[in-house]
């Protein structure tokens, strides 16, 4: 998240609790919502106003994030990783594609617009794995 998303979402805050954005309460927002994408925060921060009184924070910021992203993931159901791939890539592969899903990807638009396979921009979130031991 940059700084200007978190202006945004600071500004958006401020409508509904009077708080007084600045630009280093949006330098720290920044910093504490690193990794997340603006659109998942802006609908985070919207369903919390939309059910609570409770003093906006970073951090509930987050868990809102995650359980949009796990909601994602688990409405897109089983996903099917295309054909012919190791076991160490099967799970990279179903890695990457959670990620996307997460995102707002569809599950079909996982397995078809890519040809089974996930562009750079959907692996580069994924967190290297392990070496498998030779057996």
């Amino acid at each position: 998240m940059t700084p200007a998303e978190a202006q945004v979402l600071l500004s958006m805050a401020s409508a509904f609790d009077n708080r007084k954005p600045d630009a280093d309460a949006a330098r720290a927002w920044s910093a504490a919502l690193d990794g997340l994408r603006f659109d998942d925060c802006r609908d985070a921060l919207i369903e919390h106003y939309k059910t609570s009184t409770d003093y906006l924070m970073p951090v509930l910021i987050r868990t809102a994030v995650r359980r949009i992203r796990a909601k994602r993931i688990a409405e897109a159901g089983p996903l099917t990783p295309p054909p012919n791939l190791s076991p160490v890539e099967t799970c990279r592969w179903l890695a990457g594609a959670r990620s996307a899903v997460g995102d707002g990807m569809s599950a079909d638009e996982v397995t078809t617009t890519h040809g089974g396979e996930l562009r750079p921009r959907d692996l580069s979130e994924l967190r290297a794995l392990p070496a498998v031991p030779d057996a």
